[in-house]
């Protein structure tokens, strides 16, 4: 099972220095984030690239509204396909931060099929939670990016779905939020840091539909209340924010939400809770927390080796 970490270009300094971490930590990959919060993708995608020689870098993800794509085909272009990867979804934080819409499916689609024509190499990745998106990506792409957290039912549903679509297997690729901790009792800490991270991934994954994802049925009624009042402004943050005192009163729900789309323990723990994904995915996005990406990374080698 392959891993990647994923990562905001929060500037080219420390863009290249994870790079450089990642790739001495065994990991295959590491995707970069397009937020209008942070750095510029392309320019970050290069600087990984610049100090790497066997890390495949990776979009994840950006989209087809706030970028043309004839500039995801000069990227495209640039960097070659031995080390590449186009990861593509219809937009979320990165389009709804300006009040713009994500991107219908057809219009991804088109966008999709589009690049391909233009660079006929490129490897592309769709970002999917939804059995639509799925299909979509089974036609269109080399892989998904799911958004089901660590469910293994609803991983199954999504590997099945592409599959389908293709007329054969279609790589699938998790993607949950990881801690490491040094110690058992770095632990609570760290699930509080991570906790709207957790409720960004979720908001993702069931703000449009819960058909196929596997929620609880007494929860979904409070998700979709609460996912109403999002603030884009916080998404993906770690700590103390807006996003993070959502479900404050719902402590059942932060649990649930943690445990499915994060991993937070020690290395024997989080080794072990990713192991669980490896009869299902090819592969596994680590989104780390940000400010402390590098020593995590130091961490996360001990994890590589034995997945």
């Amino acid at each position: 099972m392959r891993l990647a970490a994923n990562w905001l270009p929060i500037s080219p300094e420390l863009t290249r220095e994870v790079a450089r971490r990642a790739e001495r930590a065994g990991l295959w990959g590491l995707g970069i984030g397009d937020s209008p919060h942070y750095g510029e993708l392309y320019a970050a995608c290069a600087d990984a690239l610049a100090v790497t020689s066997t890390l495949t870098v990776l979009t994840s993800v950006t989209n087809p509204v706030t970028r043309h794509v004839s500039v995801h085909a000069s990227a495209a272009r640039t960097f070659g396909s031995e080390r590449f990867v186009v990861g593509m979804g219809r937009g979320d934080s990165a389009v709804r931060t300006f009040g713009l819409d994500p991107a219908p499916l057809p219009v991804l689609e088109a966008a999709l099929t589009e690049l391909r024509a233009a660079v006929p190499d490129v490897r592309l990745q769709v970002a999917a939670s939804g059995p639509r998106a799925t299909a979509l990506a089974g036609r269109c792409a080399d892989g998904v990016i799911g958004g089901a957290g660590r469910d293994l039912p609803a991983l199954r549903g999504l590997r099945d779905t592409a599959a389908a679509a293709h007329g054969g297997p279609v790589e699938l690729w998790a993607s949950v939020r990881l801690a490491v901790a040094g110690d058992e009792s770095d632990v609570p800490a760290l699930r509080t840091r991570m906790l709207p991270r957790a409720i960004s991934a979720s908001r993702f994954n069931f703000a449009g539909t819960f058909d196929g994802k596997n929620v609880p049925a007494a929860m979904r009624e409070t998700l979709t209340e609460r996912y109403a009042g999002y603030d884009f402004a916080w998404h993906g943050r770690s700590g103390a924010n807006p996003v993070a005192t959502m479900f404050a009163d719902r402590p059942d729900i932060e649990d649930y939400l943690l445990d499915r789309f994060a991993v937070v323990g020690t290395v024997d723990t989080c080794r072990d809770r990713l192991a669980e994904l490896d009869p299902v995915v090819d592969g596994v996005f680590l989104s780390l927390l940000f400010e402390d990406a590098v020593e995590q990374l130091d961490m996360i080698g001990d994890l590589a080796g034995a997945l």
